[in-house]
């Protein structure tokens, strides 16, 4: 292999393409015909040489190397976005049927084995335990709460959050409520309206999240075992957990619901855009299993959404952004390794990617007759919110078919 084999990204976030060159937008490229510098927009030509030309963020031009249609190896490929996905396990009452142990005096633990650090600590995933002991009056809203309330005290002392954990009841709905103000990592709550009648200490309260979306039993539980005595909306309620939810100060999907078996609701946590350096982590999606120990006879673990990194997400495109310009070692690179980066991603932006690899075959080792292969992938991160995709796929719909 030529020691020039490698991998080019680029980053299109504006409308790509113009007939020419010189009027190229930053962020936008297209492929051209080497012979007359003509945009093309349409197949390829079998025997034309193009290049893909992109004009970057500091404006500057780059060029992918020459190539026809022949020097395309296998099938080009297109990507449509798709979001990352966060993991849910539940551990209990699932949804549709469990429930939580509630035998007296009673140790029970789980233990909580984090996949996404395989690789730190001599290779092996970190494991973390939640222990609760039942009393000697055991119920399910006893275990369930202690065991929430100690994943979520074991879960914050991580230098990242990787998962909040919230109960799910199968009861019934008792009393519509709206306009509570609920705020993330915050027992107390208010409500615009008088529902002193309503809201009684005891009284367990389901959260619509995201609000909105369309109520279910799935949806996180918390009991309220206080109140200041405050008179009509000027009552300040207490639950037994910090609401793990999205703050809102005007949530108009609760209610208060008679009980039912009670269960443990996981949901990972991942890297927020705002909180990735492409320069320095490695795009990753939160993994984990739960493993209860011996003490719990009936409760059972349901994997109910698997976690997915996604496909062209910002953390992903940035991150390649970085491993690409670190692997431009050409002549015009007067330092290597490469000490600065440019960073096209943008924050919360999704793209969809065009790839194929080509081939020089053109050098022949005269004393040998050997001819080494070159391999260079190109991929085009077309930004789906701003963008069109100025006819890749058509260029490349001779090899693959594909439709942007």
């Amino acid at each position: 292999m030529f020691e020039d084999s490698k991998t080019e990204l680029y980053v299109c976030s504006v409308t790509n393409g113009n007939a020419a060159i010189a009027a190229l937008p930053n962020n936008s490229g297209a492929f051209y015909k080497t012979s007359d510098h003509s945009i093309e927009e349409g197949a390829l030509e079998a025997g034309v040489e193009y290049e893909f030309i992109f004009r970057n963020s500091k404006g500057v031009l780059n060029k992918s190397p020459r190539f026809t249609s022949s020097d395309i190896v296998g099938t080009p490929s297109y990507m449509a976005a798709s979001a990352r996905v966060e993991q849910v396990t539940y551990f209990g009452y699932n949804g549709v049927s469990g429930s939580i142990d509630a035998a007296n005096s009673t140790y029970y633990s789980l233990r909580l084995v984090l996949d996404h650090t395989f690789g730190m600590l001599n290779n092996s995933p970190l494991m973390l335990t939640v222990p609760y002991q039942s009393d000697s009056s055991a119920t399910q809203s006893e275990v369930a709460a202690g065991l929430a309330i100690e994943a979520t005290k074991v879960i914050g002392r991580q230098a990242h959050k990787f998962a909040k954990v919230e109960r799910v009841n199968s009861g019934a709905q008792l009393v519509a409520l709206d306009n509570l103000s609920l705020q993330n990592g915050s027992k107390y709550f208010t409500s615009a309206d008088d529902d002193t009648g309503s809201i009684l200490v005891g009284s367990i309260l389901r959260v619509e999240e995201p609000e909105n979306n369309g109520g279910a039993v799935t949806d996180p539980c918390y009991v309220v075992v206080a109140h200041d005595g405050g008179a009509l909306a000027a009552r300040i309620y207490e639950l037994d957990q910090p609401f793990q939810g999205v703050t809102n100060a005007e949530h108009d999907q609760c209610e208060t619901v008679t009980e039912g078996n009670w269960g443990l609701k996981f949901t990972g946590i991942s890297v927020a855009d705002a909180q990735f350096d492409p320069l320095t982590d490695t795009p990753f999606v939160v993994n984990f299993d739960i493993v209860p120990n011996e003490n719990f006879e009936t409760a059972v673990v349901t994997e109910s959404v698997q976690p997915f990194i996604g496909r062209g997400t910002y953390q992903l495109i940035a991150a390649q952004e970085v491993y690409t310009q670190f692997q431009n070692k050409t002549r015009e690179v007067c330092r290597y390794p490469q000490t600065q980066y440019l960073q096209s991603a943008v924050a919360g932006a999704t793209y969809a990617m065009f790839s194929f690899v080509i081939q020089n075959t053109a050098y022949t080792n005269v004393g040998s007759g050997q001819r080494p292969i070159s391999l260079c992938r190109i991929n085009i991160a077309n930004e789906t919110t701003a963008v069109v995709g100025d006819a890749f796929d058509t260029v490349l719909t001779s090899a693959d078919g594909s439709v942007a």
